[in-house]
């Protein structure tokens, strides 16, 4: 009888400590939970949280500059590169960066310029982003080093088989992997997987799904640049129920701004052989 008095005092006092206790003084579990899973929803549904915010006016139009070959001043002065329109001499793309740098021009991410264009996310005006196309192993040999060293971003829009097969002249698989895990100055988006090529209107819908479905082997890219900026009709609607969230054009020489496609960003070409006073009358 003592026993079963004595537990039935002690039930009776833990009843009474739990009720007269603070709220705040019993841990609440699920509650602490359901905070924590919050928070990572917030996370995951704002990307616009991880980049600078700028409380100033908006930009109206962002430069898009694109690039193909930056090379070394010996290559470029060699009979087989000096006119070429495509490739850029290493001095010459550190003094346009030294430029940009100066006159107060923040490079961006093709994320950023995303996130501007659906309006989640505003940009000064002196914003710019840098482009290359083809994938050539130049970029990462002089151009990266020059961005490093201002501090500066790029985009390199890489051709999937050139670079899976190891192409000479193209960026590398491995040198790819190593570069996207170790370094924060230079992203790697699609150029296309194997369409380096005009693709004619009949069947591109089909010919882009299968590309998209191989490429997504090797890289989860979001952004991509047409070759020669050509694109059509099944092209865009391929790329619109891809992962592929936004498309570069080139050839129009034009800012990008938000009444734009988004699978229709235009570009402006940087044309190796134009006087300096050319470069930065886009500025």
């Amino acid at each position: 009888m003592k026993k079963k008095r004595s537990f039935a005092l002690v039930l009776i006092m833990m009843v009474m400590l739990l009720t007269a206790a603070p709220v705040g003084l019993i841990p609440d579990v699920y509650a602490a939970d359901g905070a924590a899973s919050a928070a990572k929803e917030v996370k995951k549904e704002d990307p616009a949280a991880k980049y600078p915010k700028y409380k100033g006016k908006n930009a109206k139009k962002i430069a898009v500059l694109t690039y193909h070959m930056v090379v070394s001043n010996s290559k470029k002065a060699s009979s087989k590169y000096r006119n070429s329109s495509l490739a850029v001499s290493q001095s010459t793309f550190d003094r346009q960066m030294k430029w940009l740098k100066k006159h107060g021009y923040r490079t961006i991410c093709c994320e950023e310029l995303y996130l501007w264009h659906k309006g989640k996310l505003k940009l000064p005006k002196k914003s710019v982003l840098i482009t290359f196309d083809d994938g050539a192993s130049g970029v990462a040999d002089y151009a990266l080093p020059i961005l490093k060293k201002y501090k500066m971003k790029g985009t390199s829009f890489i051709v999937g088989t050139r670079t899976v097969n190891n192409k000479r002249g193209t960026i590398s698989y491995k040198k790819y992997k190593k570069l996207k895990k170790n370094q924060k100055y230079l992203e790697f988006q699609s150029h296309t997987y194997g369409l380096h090529h005009h693709v004619k209107k009949s069947g591109a819908y089909a010919k882009v799904k299968k590309d998209i479905k191989k490429q997504n082997k090797y890289f989860d890219f979001e952004y991509l640049a047409y070759p020669y900026g050509y694109y059509n009709s099944g092209m865009i609607k391929a790329y619109k129920e891809s992962n592929i969230k936004m498309a570069f054009t080139y050839g129009h020489n034009d800012y990008a701004t938000r009444d734009q496609s988004l699978y229709k960003i235009r570009r402006i070409k940087v044309n190796a052989n134009e006087s300096f006073s050319r470069f930065t009358r886009w500025f």
